[in-house]
């Protein structure tokens, strides 16, 4: 089933269900997906304890979705943009024996256009199955001129234990270690560790999609993840970020321990920004297989 409801705070929410038992939930609000449930009840994606459900600040948890700026490179728009602080509208709600769907979409509106004076239209799919959710974020340019941007979803996975997660694909990548003043550097170790806090950028070269598992170290994976981005139907390299704030970099609305609890891997176009001509799409999309 595909069906509208009320989450914490009254916001308004689309909870979709499959016949498995496997379910999620997004939110209006920024389209955060702030839940998605294997068939046997178990949560796989993480909301902070401490996040608020006012409706003006960003949903800590889920997956808020980055765009148009990843970070804060123009100090007048909010830190990752707008687009996971503004109110959403359902296009479309589906549900059939193999999968239930829904789609949100937000276009430019006075309120952007201040910030950051493009049209566009984004469009967010979720679709959910008896063994995976499948995310994609599109990003229409509906307007005149080309814009310039950067675009990411930033999944919260839930995990047993932070000091004993993994992530496995990324080797031979280079990525920017941003909490090591952003110097470059080489990915040699087939399984990447989290044992401090962790922030890092594994940039892309190669188009295609990446595969990332997350597992417990030298242990048996708990989700595999398929990473995609691509620009006026072709696809891109796709950039992967994996953060950890541990207890020193945790916001307020993460109240520790709550860090340990999760590993975000984040796929985008975020290494730089990316150009995307009047009338063309972009997109970027996760598929999450829980094992």
């Amino acid at each position: 089933s595909a069906t509208q409801g009320k989450g914490q705070g009254d916001l308004d929410t689309v909870v979709l269900k499959h016949a498995s038992g496997a379910s999620a939930e997004i939110y209006l609000f920024g389209a955060t997906l702030c839940s998605y449930k294997s068939p046997g009840g178990k949560e796989n994606i993480f909301v902070s304890p401490g996040a608020i459900y006012d409706g003006k600040k960003a949903i800590r948890g889920g997956v808020p979705l980055v765009f148009p700026q990843f970070g804060q490179p123009d100090k007048a728009m909010a830190q990752h943009g707008f687009a996971r602080s503004s109110i959403w509208t359902v296009c479309t709600l589906e549900a059939n024996a193999e999968q239930s769907v829904a789609i949100l979409g937000l276009s430019d509106s006075e309120e952007t256009r201040e910030k950051w004076p493009f049209k566009f239209e984004l469009k967010f799919h979720v679709v959910l199955t008896a063994t995976s959710l499948h995310m994609t974020l599109n990003i229409l340019n509906s307007g005149a001129d080309a814009f310039k941007f950067q675009s990411l979803l930033h999944t919260y996975f839930q995990i047993p234990d932070i000091a004993d997660a993994a992530v496995r694909g990324l080797a031979g990548r280079n990525y920017v270690d941003k909490v090591d003043e952003g110097k470059t550097k080489e990915e040699t170790a087939p399984e990447i560790l989290l044992p401090s806090f962790t922030d890092r950028i594994y940039q892309a070269t190669i188009p295609g999609a990446k595969d990332v598992t997350i597992a417990k170290q030298g242990g048996s994976a708990l989700y595999a993840v398929i990473n995609e981005a691509t620009i006026e139907g072709k696809v891109e390299p796709v950039d992967v970020v994996v953060w950890n704030p541990y207890e020193g970099a945790s916001p307020g609305d993460l109240p520790p321990p709550a860090f340990k609890e999760f590993v975000c891997v984040e796929p985008g176009m975020v290494a730089d920004f990316k150009e995307l001509k009047a009338g063309c799409s972009a997109s970027v999309s996760q598929k999450i297989m829980p094992m």
